[in-house]
């Protein structure tokens, strides 16, 4: 018996303190509605690892691209609420990239989650940014996380991702109350 109050005392205790600690982030993050950070890019295509590839990203200024073992194994957060959906996607996936040497994420992913996907991997980092117009690569992007609640329970929030001493790439709202 008192074995195992030894040992429910400290788990106790340790709980308790990821609880505490836990809330007092949260109340940090609700108190900075806005935070930055600056987010390095791969600054080369010439690695072996983009012998296969994910386009992320293409319009007439801009080209973003993955490794395609990368995006498969990040992935799986766009699928949390349907693992059918996400096996099947995945399969296909795989399958395309024994015959394909280049993939678009647009084939994979609705307009809805398209975006959220290359935010993500332009959160991560491990994605190549090349502009077109002229012609170099992109090194880095700043990310801002914004957030407001304008009463009990409303508020938004979401990334903004800049580029080229803060011009404004693309923005996501990741949340609404």
């Amino acid at each position: 018996m008192k074995r195992l109050i030894l040992l429910i005392i400290p788990a106790l205790i340790c709980g308790m303190m990821f609880t505490f600690a836990g809330c007092k982030e949260k109340d940090n993050l609700d108190n900075e509605s806005n935070k930055t950070i600056t987010v390095s890019l791969l600054e080369s295509d010439d690695y072996a690892i983009f012998e296969k590839t994910v386009i992320l990203y293409e319009d007439e200024n801009y080209l973003i691209k993955t490794p395609l073992y990368y995006f498969i194994d990040n992935i799986n957060i766009f699928f949390l609420d349907d693992y059918n959906s996400q096996f099947n996607t995945l399969e296909k996936i795989i399958s395309d990239g024994k015959t394909n040497d280049m993939l678009y994420s647009s084939s994979y992913f609705d307009k809805v989650r398209i975006d959220y996907v290359l935010a993500h991997f332009l959160e991560i980092g491990f994605c190549y940014f090349y502009d077109k117009k002229n012609e170099n690569n992109i090194r880095q992007v700043v990310v801002e996380y914004w957030g407001y609640n304008s009463a009990p329970l409303s508020g938004a929030g979401g990334r903004k991702f800049y580029i080229n001493n803060h011009v404004l790439f693309m923005e996501t709202t990741d949340w609404i109350s």
